[in-house]
């Protein structure tokens, strides 16, 4: 990923879900293996990625499983929920 925070910051929830599906797709992951991994519904997990729910644990799975920072997609995240406990 090398886009700038400024980029991302300003980025809509759409673009912001277009940038989460890339990931997807680029370290193979699916919706089921995020489910999973984070103990929640499809459901959960898509409103999530579209911004329609905060949702800062699946937003830690989902970064912790594509190997990138949280803030680099969600920088709204709070300092408690950047990082496994």
């Amino acid at each position: 990923m090398r886009q700038k925070k400024e980029e991302i910051t300003t980025m809509s929830d759409l673009e912001r879900f277009r940038l989460i599906r890339s990931e997807m797709v680029r370290n193979g992951l699916t919706y089921q293996q995020i489910c999973d991994e984070a103990r929640v519904s499809r459901q959960r997990v898509t409103q999530v990625f579209k911004g329609a729910a905060k949702g800062y644990r699946i937003r830690l799975v989902f970064t912790q499983l594509c190997g990138i920072p949280v803030t680099s997609l969600w920088p709204d995240t709070p300092p408690q929920y950047r990082e496994a406990a």
